[in-house]
């Protein structure tokens, strides 16, 4: 824990050991107003500045923990041209940034990151702390519009995306999931994706996981093991490899993203540190935040971008052959439409001239919503082991399924349960933030007032000192979880500008549970999870749950919309397809625009089933290559 975040932390328990006194009530209001003041002035900065950084409700690093390596200045930038330059630094952007840099070998790549450089910090580099990467200063801190369909009416959901090297798999929870094989070959039987069938994505899947290194976790938790044994008990498969091609449904134990010693391996560090060291023709500029897409005078065609620095000062960048953006599904249809591309009523709207219209960039979005089910473990329970899988999130064993109450078209598993246990308590800070939705049911956004954003901050700081309490510590670890999550969602959401500053955050409507397809799944998961629990390898560990779920079928569905929490895997917002209903063409170009393309998970027709960031480093890759036909670079192969 860094001196800030312990600070306030030490100092509301001393604050609460007084039992908050008026004159102490009253330094603590005057504390939290002057921090909201703090974090209004620092609002429109730039996303790598100090001030925008101490923004975050929930800091975990100090300046130490970013590097400037790769720190973007004027001089060097300004009126620079470049072949190639790729925005975004996270999954998908250093997996096509690195494969343009090898296969090109005369061409000029820039890879620009605007948040810093921290993928180095132990924050990132230790997987079992990523939970403490929330709303931090490597976040860039999203945040849901009101969501109709959940409880309470209008509840706000915090939606997590990297702001660092490596982007989101810097802070993401290191499952590795291709996806059914079934998914990629729906994308090119129903959806027009020509190339994108499985036996095309394979070997991008194959090159991908050369640099990162893929494997069960080892060795396996008990618990995990057991779990397997009551998903079999229930007619499920064990499975040693849930990521091979033939497999409709199974369970097994969480295969992960890690490098040596288990630690996190980020795209960054997978990708683009070892392309610096052997391609003299790739350059990264970090802290260099992306305003605009620039467009040739009376044409449609991409020719560079502007970027500004974290000093403030606003440089162009010219690209001789193409554009590619991969900010993700949030960022990219964001600076698309910062653009001049995408609804022109929209745009008109803000006062941007709408240089094509693009009805459907920002629509479609698809995210994977999940059931949690936490439970209390038996004191006589056993919980004990070292090695490798202690160096995950959590996350020992997965089990995919079959509901019955989706598409009878689709033969893929449609739900995904993964059990949680051992639990970091770095959880504490977040956990203790969303119990005030609990606590406050008729508030759904705890951070939409002053006095409800000051309980949330010191609810932070509270979990802070429980996740420095041993007692606490003891009895995190003594707890587990199933959560499912709905592999394939039939609610689809958007992502609009809020105005035309770049600074200002999108409205992101994710429309969760719009659809009844999505509730019926959830019903079955809870259903489902319940029966797991009552299997003889769980039941020596279950000891009830945390939040009992009710029995009666109205309650439950109340249930699952106070439940519902995400994922984070964004998706769909620039889906490539037919030219009537998409943004992209299936080699990523953006429709009617010239040298413009887009590589990440917003390319997705439909969302995969599981985890994104290995679909997301395989379409970055797959985007290179196509690429590297377009511009005549066959020999490079995949």
């Amino acid at each position: 824990m860094t001196l800030a975040k312990a600070a306030p932390a030490l100092c509301l328990a001393w604050l609460l050991q007084r039992r908050l006194s008026g004159r102490w009530l009253l330094a603590a209001l005057v504390v939290a107003g002057l921090r909201a003041l703090r974090a209004f002035i620092a609002q429109k900065l730039h996303p790598g500045t100090t001030q925008q950084r101490r923004r975050c409700l929930n800091p975990g690093l100090g300046p130490a923990d970013f590097e400037e390596r790769f720190l973007g200045d004027a001089e060097r930038l300004q009126g620079r041209r470049f072949d190639f330059v790729v925005l975004g630094s996270g999954s998908a952007g250093c997996a096509c940034a690195a494969r343009l840099a090898r296969s090109q070998a005369k061409a000029s790549v820039l890879l620009v990151e605007a948040g810093g450089e921290a993928h180095r910090s132990a924050l990132v580099r230790i997987p079992r702390r990523a939970f403490g990467a929330w709303q931090s200063e490597i976040d860039w801190g999203f945040r849901t519009t009101p969501q109709k369909h959940l409880l309470p009416p209008g509840r706000v959901i915090d939606l997590e995306r990297g702001k660092t090297t490596g982007g989101s798999s810097a802070i993401n929870y290191n499952l590795w999931v291709r996806g059914a094989a079934e998914d990629y070959d729906r994308w090119e039987r129903r959806f027009g994706c020509t190339g994108w069938g499985y036996k095309d994505v394979l070997p991008h899947f194959e090159a991908v996981e050369q640099a990162v290194s893929v494997a069960p976790l080892f060795p396996p938790a008990a618990e995990a093991q057991d779990f397997v044994e009551a998903c079999q008990a229930l007619g499920a498969e064990a499975v040693a490899d849930y990521n091979a091609a033939s497999l409709p449904w199974g369970a097994g134990v969480a295969q992960m993203s890690a490098g040596k010693q288990g630690m996190r391996q980020d795209a960054f560090s997978a990708f683009i540190e070892p392309a610096l060291r052997e391609c003299p023709n790739l350059e990264v500029v970090s802290e260099s935040f992306c305003r605009r897409v620039l467009f040739e005078d009376g044409t449609l065609e991409a020719k560079g971008v502007e970027l500004e620095l974290r000093c403030g000062q606003r440089v162009e960048v010219h690209c001789d052959k193409e554009v590619i953006l991969s900010c993700g599904a949030l960022q990219t249809p964001q600076l698309l439409q910062l653009s001049g591309l995408g609804d022109e009523e929209l745009l008109r709207s803000l006062g941007i001239p709408c240089l094509r219209h693009l009805p459907e960039i920002g629509r479609n979005l698809s995210d994977h919503p999940i059931l949690p089910l936490g439970f209390k473990v038996k004191a006589e329970a056993q919980l004990c082991g070292s090695g490798r899988s202690q160096d995950a999130c959590g996350t020992h064993a997965a089990y995919f399924w079959r509901s019955g109450t989706g598409s009878a078209e689709r033969k893929s598993a449609d739900l995904e349960t993964l059990l949680n246990s051992r639990i970091q308590p770095s959880l504490y800070p977040k956990m203790t933030v969303l119990q005030l939705q609990r606590w406050f049911s008729r508030t759904p956004d705890y951070r939409s007032s002053p006095l409800f954003g000051w309980l949330a901050e010191w609810a932070q700081l509270w979990g802070c000192v429980k996740e420095q309490t041993p007692s606490h510590c003891t009895q995190m670890a003594r707890m587990m979880e199933l959560v499912t999550v709905v592999n394939h969602p039939a609610s689809r959401g958007s992502v609009k500008l809020r105005s035309k500053d770049p600074h200002e955050p999108p409205l992101v409507d994710p429309n969760y549970l719009a659809e009844e397809e999505d509730v019926a799944a959830m019903l079955a998961a809870l259903k489902r999870v319940r029966a797991m629990v009552e299997q003889p390898s769980l039941q020596k560990y279950f000891d009830g749950f945390v939040v009992k779920p009710p029995e009666d079928e109205a309650a439950q569905r109340s249930f699952v919309r106070r439940q519902l929490r995400t994922t984070w895997h964004y998706s769909c917002t620039t889906r490539m397809g037919r030219a009537s209903d998409s943004v992209c063409d299936p080699r990523g170009r953006v429709y009617g625009v010239g040298k413009l393309r887009v590589a990440d998970a917003g390319l997705m027709p439909e969302v995969v089933g599981g985890n994104i960031n290995a679909a997301c480093m395989m379409i970055g890759d797959r985007i290179g290559f196509f690429i590297n036909e377009d511009h005549g670079e066959t020999r490079a192969g995949i």
